[in-house]
């Protein structure tokens, strides 16, 4: 698999994706992927980053992965282009309402996956929390402002 990434800045990226894109080539993105999968936080850029637009651009064998927070994608805009299969499906770790309601029309799509927001819990995971928390907790007390992996 080839996987492309898109981030604000690729300045100083060491990590395991084979190109790093700038932000303002993710229409680009969309359009060449197979799998899109959404890992950024909440912020003012990415809230409703992905709209009908912009899903209008993937392909129509294409999957969304979400596992970032709901509100970053059109939900309704989401909700159509599963139901005309204008994409080929999304697997959802997180939407707008959480639990998702049963009457939510999601449940009744054949071609999503609902996870309970935790696609991202893994041993490794807990382990990390912990150690953020503590480095974090440690800086707090001595007066230090800069968290690690602070979001602003």
């Amino acid at each position: 698999m080839r996987v492309i990434a898109t981030k604000r800045t690729s300045q100083g990226y060491d990590g395991p994706a084979d190109e790093v894109w700038p932000a303002d080539r993710l229409d680009d993105l969309l359009r060449e992927s197979d799998y899109v999968a959404l890992h950024c936080p909440l912020t003012d850029q990415t809230r409703g980053l992905i709209t009908r637009e912009r899903l209008a651009l993937m392909r129509p064998s294409a999957y969304l992965i979400n596992v970032a927070r709901g509100q970053v994608v059109d939900e309704p805009a989401l909700l159509d282009a599963l139901r005309s299969r204008a994409i080929a499906g999304a697997a959802l770790d997180h939407l707008y309402d959480e639990p998702l309601p049963p009457e939510s029309p999601f449940w009744d799509l054949d071609n999503v996956l609902i996870t309970p927001h935790t696609a991202g819990e893994t041993q490794r995971y807990e382990e990390n929390v912990l150690d953020v928390l503590l480095e974090n907790l440690q800086k707090l007390e001595c007066g230090e402002t800069e968290l690690r992996n602070q979001i602003v």
